[in-house]
């Protein structure tokens, strides 16, 4: 999908507003490499234990969404991987998701990374799942 100027200078607004934001104590910002078009805009972070973690806000469906990546150099993230990065990158006031799209859809660039994704224009932005049972 290719967008204006315009739409790009308010994701990057966007994705450095809610970034910097938040209290990011144990990680360390990386630069984006200069002259890759698809990285400029993304935040990028490494944790002291090797995690990296890339998070950009983009308008998706009529919405605003929070994508962060997460990923370690030789294993996929744990679960507690994971959920730190969500507490520490999508915080406990928003909820996320983790996709498993159609095969035909899937890419993998990283074979080590996992994603979230949390809609941030809305209260939650997700079904109540749990209505009736658990989650």
């Amino acid at each position: 999908m290719i967008i204006t100027e315009a739409e790009w200078q308010e994701c990057k607004r966007r994705t450095d507003e809610w970034v910097d934001g938040l209290p990011r104590h144990e990680w360390i910002p990386l630069a984006i490499p200069e002259g890759v078009p698809e990285l400029q805009g993304q935040r990028a972070f490494q944790h002291r234990d090797g995690r990296r973690v890339i998070a950009t806000v983009g308008h998706h469906e009529g919405g605003w969404w929070l994508h962060v990546s997460v990923s370690r150099q030789k294993r996929i993230p744990s679960y507690e991987d994971l959920a730190d990065v969500k507490r520490t990158f999508v915080t406990d006031t928003v909820q996320a998701v983790q996709v498993f799209p159609r095969r035909e859809r899937h890419i993998n660039i990283m074979p080590y990374c996992l994603h979230l994704w949390a809609r941030l224009d809305t209260t939650d932005g997700l079904p109540d799942f749990g209505s009736e049972g658990t989650i």
